[in-house]
């Protein structure tokens, strides 16, 4: 009788462990209620809510156990507008829920969703057989996978830009010099966009558990996201184009805070330049080679034994007198922070930590300790306010000392042996979380703290910061560069495609090392990256321990005239990419983009042969030779026209054309109708005001450009402290017409020149006018004019005429 009864049990036992081990699904629908902009559905496993979060944006959550957890969230700003009210239709097999950018169709038996354009095109739509699903405290979602569906975004991720066919793990890691087929990296971005029958959608998985999306490998049937744990929470964003999906998702987890224009100059770093005659002898070589360049990095050797906030005394006995040399000098200085705090008695932050109990630990109390470059560390809990507060004030004591803005590394968060362990607690608001749940969002926690602290505690100074790992979001606090790279060619593809992605992932201001991190690049390697680098949102030039110099002097006088044109090519577009900045700080909006980004109807731009050239901005396409040895580089231009700069040769789009790539040269061409903003090489971004604009002009159709000015740093451009210039240009019979026109003059009143370069333009004009008023062709000590110049083998034409605040019409007839 025991026998039986035991082999009963075990029976049972082996029968439950097979259930558990399989996926729960919704079931069929058995009610709804609404309320405002929620509207929950009982089905027959369990609860499903819906939320407009906006007109095109909606929250679906999955409940736990029949119970919507509604979880804090650490990526997503935007609150829901509680004027939204859903429109809904309760059909006999479906309810049917009608919002201003599409329908939501919810299938009753069983509970399935569909997603369907204004005009009721399919968009995306759960599996039939699966959809929402749950198994222990796994969820996952199944979506059915369209023959012509293709995705893009997922954050920092190798591989093609679309990733369809991939399995993405979201689970920040320090891989260095990682390869093409490495998965994870140092930043999780859950959010992808997905493109069916022309029409572009968005979602967003709010989950910082480890997760995965699985976007077609292995299957031609589903595509799936889900997590390990946590919330099947994610936010359904309708498009139809992938501008607008961009602009919608990075409205919800907040946009880049426009950054100190020295951000977007040169920046040099190596592993390290130490003791401080080294950093001092590069910054005078910058100088007096005429190379220019804004920030100086210090890595982890400016350090006493690598212990955070402190400062070696024998290799950089004076910091403050360090920092105040190099800022007359017209540099900043960005040094290195690591989330690790050595457990040393008698250090500072180890000592305030400890008392306060401010570090991670583990279920017995106890501080966790790992090991990274000071020896055995505690970590701080960003989780907590007050941490990082105490975090943020150590940030503002090294500003005091003279320091501009900060590196932070090594926070996925690394230690040797790879990982935290799994059971190491942090306060979460209270809720106790494992490092499960935090790892994603340390970084985060961390970027945000330090960004607070800056603010708070120099409210004069943007903040700049540099982080390796991110999460969702944190673009609000930092800047992104894609790690530990190396020095070769297919990672110079790979830094495109990366950039790219994040850019589509919300996170505009990123960028690799040129040069690749670990190896040493060929000259010829080096200056390619660095051509390409000119328009990636962040350059700089990083290099390993022990590696030979890579600076831009580094490689022979030949190239370093290469390199020094190009850096200083930067300098002369910052005009057009603080603009650009700008607007993607308002927009959200990626500054370096995919070629399909503006040209959706171009089905070519889509082939993944095109996706090493890029768009800067609306106006320049970008097209980096990206494979050694090539001088001769092919292009695919979009339907339009275009016109390259270097030749003055004109080309309509739609066609793939040959162009010469010599070493010294990076393919590049203008877009019909664009007015870009120059300027003066300067050898740093404050060096000197903007008294001479160069406007470059590619006649096409009526078009318009606004050049965004201020003062390139501090927050008065808040509160209306900034000045707008605005471009507008037409044809007039056999005239182009620019009328150049000011917001508030405040600062483009330093303008006093303005040099057009018209494009296309094999003769001098008849004649020219400004307001009305001719303007003489030849020199006269009467009255400001310039003599006119014509290039006719680049079919050129540029004349200098004077600048005035205020709304002014430039004529050039023909």
């Amino acid at each position: 009788m025991k026998r039986t009864f035991l082999l009963l049990m075990l029976l049972f036992l082996l029968a439950s462990t097979a259930r558990a081990d399989r996926y729960s699904f919704l079931g069929s629908y058995e009610s709804h209620t609404t309320d405002g902009s929620r509207l929950t559905i009982t089905a027959t496993n369990n609860v499903l809510r819906l939320t407009l979060t906006d007109s095109a944006v909606v929250r679906v959550q999955l409940g736990r156990d029949g119970t919507i957890l509604d979880l804090p969230s650490y990526a997503v700003v935007a609150r829901p507008n509680p004027l939204l009210r859903w429109e809904v239709e309760d059909l006999p097999g479906a309810l049917r829920l009608t919002l201003p950018a599409g329908v939501i169709v919810v299938q009753k038996f069983p509970v399935r969703l569909q997603f369907l354009a204004t005009d009721g095109s399919l968009i995306a739509e759960d599996a039939p057989a699966f959809g929402h699903a749950w198994d222990g405290k796994e969820v996952q979602l199944w979506r059915t996978l369209h023959e012509d569906e293709r995705f893009f975004g997922l954050g920092e991720k190798v591989g093609d830009v679309n990733k369809r066919g991939g399995h993405w793990t979201m689970w920040n890691s320090d891989f260095p010099a990682y390869t093409h087929d490495r998965d994870p990296l140092y930043a999780s971005v859950p959010f992808f966009i997905g493109m069916h029958a022309g029409c572009a959608y968005g979602t967003f998985f709010d989950n910082s558990y480890r997760s995965v999306f699985n976007l077609g490998a292995a299957s031609d049937r589903v595509y799936s996201f889900g997590a390990e744990d946590g919330e099947l929470n994610y936010y359904f964003v309708f498009g139809p184009r992938i501008r607008d999906v961009v602009a919608r998702y990075s409205a919800l987890t907040g946009r880049m805070p426009l950054p100190p224009l020295w951000a977007l100059g040169y920046q040099q770093c190596r592993w390290s330049y130490a003791p401080e005659y080294e950093i001092r002898d590069i910054a005078r070589n910058f100088r007096q080679r005429g190379i220019p360049a804004d920030v100086l990095y210090l890595d982890i050797r400016y350090m006493d034994g690598y212990k955070v906030f402190t400062w070696d005394g024998k290799g950089f006995p004076d910091p403050s007198g360090l920092c105040r040399d190099l800022e007359a000098m017209g540099f900043k200085v960005v040094p290195i922070v690591d989330p690790g705090v050595k457990v040393e008695t008698g250090y500072p932050v180890y000592e305030e930590g400890l008392r306060e109990g401010y570090f991670a630990r583990y279920p017995d109390g106890t501080p966790y300790s790992g090991e990274v470059w000071p020896g055995w560390c505690h970590f701080p809990d960003f989780t907590r306010t007050d941490v990082r507060d105490w975090w943020g004030s150590k940030y503002g004591a090294m500003m005091d000392i003279g320091v501009d803005g900060f590196w932070n590394d090594m926070n996925e968060p690394a230690v040797w042996g790879r990982e935290f362990p799994l059971l190491v607690e942090f306060d979460d608001d209270g809720m106790r979380s494992t490092i499960k749940k935090i790892h994603n969002v340390y970084a985060h926690l961390e970027a945000q703290g330090s960004y607070e602290g800056m603010r708070r505690t120099h409210p004069d100074k943007r903040p700049f910061i540099l982080t390796r790992a991110a999460f969702a979001g944190t673009q609000r606090y930092a800047a992104l560069w894609t790690g530990d790279n190396s020095a070769r060619f297919d990672n110079l593809q790979m830094a495109i495609r990366m950039s790219v992605g994040l850019g589509l992932s919300g996170m505009p201001f990123t960028g690799p090392d040129v040069g690749g991190f670990n190896g040493e690049p060929s000259a010829e390697l080096y200056i390619r990256w660095m051509q390409a680098g000119v328009f990636t949102p962040f350059l700089r030039t990083h290099t390993t321990i022990n590696s030979r110099d890579q600076e831009p002097w580094s490689f022979g006088e030949w190239n370093e005239d290469i390199l020094r044109n190009y850096i200083s090519m930067r300098y002369q577009y910052l005009p057009y990419l603080y603009s650009e900045f700008r607007n993607s700080s308002r927009s959200g909006l990626p500054i370096m983009r995919p070629l399909f980004f503006d040209n959706e109807s171009d089905a070519e731009t889509f082939s993944s042969r095109w996706q090493h050239t890029f768009m800067a901005g609306p106006s320049i396409l970008v097209a980096p030779v990206v494979e050694e040895g090539r001088r001769f580089q092919q292009v695919y231009l979009p339907h339009g026209r275009w016109i390259d700069p270097w030749t003055g040769a004109h080309y309509d789009g739609g066609q793939t054309v040959v162009v010469e790539a010599p070493l010294e040269r990076l393919p590049m061409f203008y877009r019909g109708g664009a007015l870009i903003p120059r300027r003066e090489t300067q050898q740093y971004t404050g060096e000197s005001p903007l008294k001479e604009l160069l406007l470059e002009v590619v006649p096409g159709d009526s078009a318009s450009y606004t050049m965004y000015l201020d003062a390139g740093d501090g927050f008065a451009y808040e509160t209306g402290g900034f000045d707008e210039v605005t471009f507008r240009m037409r044809a007039d019979g056999l005239s182009w017409v620019i009328e150049c026109s000011s917001s508030s003059g405040k600062w483009s009143s330093a303008m006093k020149r303005i040099r057009f370069r018209l494009f296309g333009s094999p003769l001098v004009p008849r004649s020219i006018s400004m307001d009305g008023e001719r303007v003489l062709l030849e020199s006269d000590s009467q009255r400001e004019s310039a003599r006119p110049q014509l290039d006719e083998g680049r079919r050129r034409f540029e004349i200098t005429l004077p600048f005035r605040t205020g709304v002014h019409e430039y004529r050039f007839e023909y």
